[in-house]
Parts: C-alpha cells; structure tokens; sequence
C-alpha cells in the first residue's frame, strides 16, 4: 500500500508544480498588461497632433455627432485657384462629390472605438482607447503563445511585446497602429481556438474579430486569408469540414466589410476607395527593394537579434500540431510584412508600427523557440528563460528610452499648446493660417483654419483680404522648421511673407503665432511684444487624466 501511494504522490507534486508555473505566468503576463496601460497613461501625448493623430480623433468626433464630412462654406466660394484645398486641414482631403467638405483620410474602426468612448465618457477619454489597447494587446499575445506552446512561451511573448521599442513609440500615441495589432492578435486567438474548425459558432466568432481588424486596417484584408488558414493546422483535413468553416468565417466577417465599403462610398467615392489615395502609386515594385533593406534592418535593431529564433521555431518542437501552428504564424507574420514591403519607402525606424499587427505572431515563435531550446539545457529551463527574457525586455526598454518614446508628449505639447491659446487669446472671429496645425487648431478652439501649402504662390494677399471680407480676423501659425518654407513661397509677392515683424507668442520655441495688423504698427515704430510660452514636465500623477 505504501508503494503504490508513490506514483500518486508524484503525480500530484507534477500537477502542483505545473499549476504553480501556470500562475507565474498568468501573474507575469498580467502585471506586464497593466505596465504597458500604465507607460501609454503616464507618458502618453494626449494630444491631437500632426496629420495622423488628428486624422483618427477628427473622424471620431465626426461618427459621435453622425457625420462622415466636415463642410466649410467658405471652402467653395474662395476666389483663388483650387480655393476649396487650402481649407481641407491636414490628415484629410476633399470629400468626393461635394465642393466645400473634407473628409479624414484615415480607416474607420479605431475612430468608431474612440467614438464610443466620446459619447459614454467625453472628449479627453478617447485617449484611453490607445493604453487600453496596449494592454489587451499584451494579454492576449499571452493568451496566443500559451495555446501555442505554453503558458510559459505565452508570459515572455508579452514581456517582449511590452519591451518593444514600435510598440512603445505608438502605445503612447493617439494612432491606430496599437489598435490595429490588439485587433489582429485578437482574431488570432480566436481563430486558434481549439473548436474553430469544428463548431459554426466558433467561426462565426472568429469571423467577427477578424473583420474588427479589418475595420481598423482595411488594408490587411489578405491577412484574414493566412488567419484562415489555421484549419489546415488540424488533422484530418476534410473539405466539407474546411469548406463549412470558411463559410461561417466569411459569414462573420461580412457586416464589417459592408461597414468599410458603405464608409469608403460616403466618404471617397467609392467602395474600394479609400482616403489616401490611387493604390497604384501607393504600392509599387520599385519599392520593394528599398523596403527589403530597411524593415529587416530596423527589426534587428530595435528587438536585437533573438527574434531569430523564430525562425528556428519549427524545428524545436517534436509535437506535430504545434509544429503545425507554428508554421501557421509564421506565414501570417510574413503576410503583415509582405503587405507593406511594396508600400511607401521611409526612412526612420518608427515605421515598424505598421508591421505591428505581426509583432504578437512574431514574438510567439520567438518564445516558443527559447522556451523549447532551454528546456533542452537542464532541469532549470523555466528559471533560466524568465532570466533572458528580463535581460533583453530591459535591452529594449532602454532602446526605447534612447530612441525618446517616452518623450514624444513634450514634443507633441505644442499642438495643445497652440490650440488652447488660440481658444483663449483669439478673437471667436479668428482665422488661422498655418500648415502642420491646420487641424488641431480646429480641434482645440473649433476656429477655421486655412492650409498655406495650398494657397497659390500669388494668393497669401487674397487669402487675408476674402477672410477679411467675411468679419474674420487672419492670423499665421508657423512653425520654426516651417519659416523658411513659408517665406520662400510667399516673400516675392506679399510683404507680409517675410514675417519681417514680432510674433505675438512663441510656445516652447517651437512656433509663433503672427498678427498681420501688427505689420503696418510696426514698421511706424510701435512696439509688439511677443509673449513667451515655456511649459515644463508636469508632475506625473497628473498625467492621469481621463
């Protein structure tokens, strides 16, 4: 009797470890979702900034009043060539078919997130969605790599996708690129469940997460393709089966796509429109080779070279179905840089956030592999693969730090800056002339805004006379990498494009704002002082505003 308690014994100690390790790992995972919500709050920019930040909350704002277009009437009735342009702020372009209105250029489903949380919670809330899709994102790269290959391989992935310089640089920014991986991780999870390819329900469910990230990026839709794909993970492989699964799948994803076509009709002309512009120019083959060097590059040098194991992935496990699986998510994290190598050429690192979506899958294999191979070093795998994913999360923390992620709300203060002091210092009847803050001008003090890039050479003089014309009061907004631009374009023909007189405020010496009236007072000798504006790091507990 004594003898035969033994193996029951030890069952149960391997149960009790099991559970234990199980623990650590959600415990891990969870506390790693809460930094990255935490990083996104305390360091985030909260603002709306520059063409893409603006972009996402203009259109938010319009879906929470229920509309898809801005109408100026002003717009149509300018007396320079192409008049209705320099009224379309940055981020946007002219709605099709209707003269005078503009429509944000960016994809739907981050807006129609941030529009919700407008209507239950208010303006300043939207910036929540962005940290608590950080965090989701986090958990559920957990919630992958632990159905993958164990709960174990699940904790680091998210540690690394926490630590990632690209997750960093956009999980405190108001931009879709966070959205849009939580969404694709989320339609991984989904689709992996173990009754995906067995149950309608199941991929009916899949189907809708699915179309979420396509709402989010409509451009990834050859992603729900690889996501699919994940059936052929299972054995046998039955047509009817696969067949009817698809079927379900596709059944799923259907309301988001007629979402996206109806939006894109409205807004663009068109259903398979979109708002930036022909797909011809957008997405070339003599881009390709110039991509080819560069997102490798960046991704080794900003997650250092251990997410090349994931490579080695397959081949350090001895279970078909995760081998399987495995290769299921490296052809999904190939898809995500496919679909962008052909895309645009950039040259700064941050660009890597388009490939976010692939991240998770990325760092799934990457754990997967580092979990599989220490295991083959001794009885202290477990400890020894918490202890190298610490060492390179804080490799990459630091990168993130050098490569100022947690500094962009410093930088980006000056749109909030420029547009709170246009609210309270500017007459209601104000217009702002200006470029980079054509949009968060109208964000922050609801005054209209003229893009100077888009007036005619000739038209600076026409542009102050019509706005005065209509009881408004022009004034410039420049920024200081923008001076030289502006004055270049408009010197020869306005003497007001020399901006030869004081501003009447300088904010955080990055832009000032010109009265034009100030010109003629002060070439007869009148003073115009110009007020400063100087704003330091606020303390951090009052970086949780919503």
């Amino acid at each position: 009797m004594q003898y035969s308690g033994v193996p029951s014994r030890v069952a149960a100690d391997t149960e009790s470890r099991r559970v234990t390790r199980d623990r650590v790992a959600r415990a891990v995972a969870a506390v790693t979702a809460i930094a990255a919500a935490v990083a996104g709050v305390v360091w985030g920019t909260h603002v709306a900034g520059g063409p893409d930040s603006y972009c996402y909350l203009s259109q938010a704002e319009l879906f929470a009043a229920g509309h898809v277009a801005h109408v100026q009437r002003l717009a149509s009735i300018a007396p320079w060539d192409h008049g209705a342009d320099a009224f379309v702020p940055v981020g946007h372009v002219p709605a099709a078919g209707r003269r005078g209105a503009s429509v944000p250029m960016c994809s739907p489903g981050y807006p129609i997130a941030m529009a919700a949380v407008r209507l239950v919670a208010g303006r300043t809330a939207m910036f929540a969605v962005v940290p608590l899709c950080g965090a989701a994102a986090v958990w559920l790269t957990f919630a992958l790599g632990r159905r993958i290959a164990g709960t174990d391989a699940g904790a680091i992935a998210a540690v690394l996708l926490a630590a990632s310089p690209p997750f960093l640089y956009q999980v405190v920014q108001p931009m879709s690129d966070v959205p849009a991986a939580a969404a694709w991780v989320a339609a991984l999870v989904a689709v992996a469940h173990p009754r995906f390819a067995s149950s309608i329900a199941s991929a009916v469910a899949g189907g809708i997460v699915t179309g979420v990230a396509l709402l989010v990026r409509p451009n990834l839709a050859p992603l729900a393709i690889a996501a699919a794909l994940v059936v052929f993970t299972e054995r046998p492989w039955r047509v009817p089966t696969i067949a009817r699964t698809w079927i379900a799948f596709a059944i799923g994803l259907l309301p988001s796509i007629v979402i996206v076509a109806m939006l894109q009709d409205a807004m663009y002309g068109g259903p398979l429109k979109s708002g930036y512009g022909d797909l011809i120019l957008l997405f070339r083959v003599d881009h390709v080779w110039p991509n080819l060097q560069r997102y490798p590059v960046w991704l080794l040098q900003t997650e250092t070279p251990i997410v090349l194991l994931a490579l080695a992935a397959p081949w350090l496990t001895r279970d078909p179905v995760a081998r399987r699986r495995i290769f299921w998510l490296l052809t999904f994290a190939a898809a995500v840089f496919a679909c962008y190598i052909p895309y645009e050429v950039f040259d700064a690192w941050w660009f890597l956030r388009f490939v976010l979506p692939g991240y998770p899958a990325l760092l799934v294999l990457t754990s997967a592999a580092l979990v599989w191979l220490l295991q083959r070093m001794g009885s202290r795998w477990q400890v020894a693969s918490y202890v190298v994913a610490a060492v390179v999360a804080v490799v990459l923390v630091r990168g993130s730090i050098q490569r100022h992620a947690f500094g962009l709300w410093e930088f980006e203060r000056r749109f909030q800056l420029a547009g709170e002091y246009v609210a309270s210092r500017l007459p209601q009847n104000a217009i702002v002339i200006a470029a980079q803050e054509s949009g968060s001008v109208r964000f922050y003090s609801n005054r209209m805004t003229i893009a100077w890039r888009d007036l005619p050479a000739d038209a600076l003089d026409t542009a102050l006379a019509f706005a005065r014309a209509h009881d408004l009061r022009p004034y410039f907004l420049i920024e200081n990498g923008e001076q030289q631009e502006f004055v270049e374009r408009f010197q020869a023909k306005s003497p007001l494009g020399g901006l030869a007189w004081p501003a009447i405020v300088d904010i955080n010496h990055m832009l000032r704002i010109y009265d034009p009236d100030d010109y003629v007072r002060y070439r007869a000798g009148e003073r115009v002082t110009t007020e400063r504006i100087w704003t330091k790091r606020e303390r951090v507990l009052d970086r949780f505003k919503f």
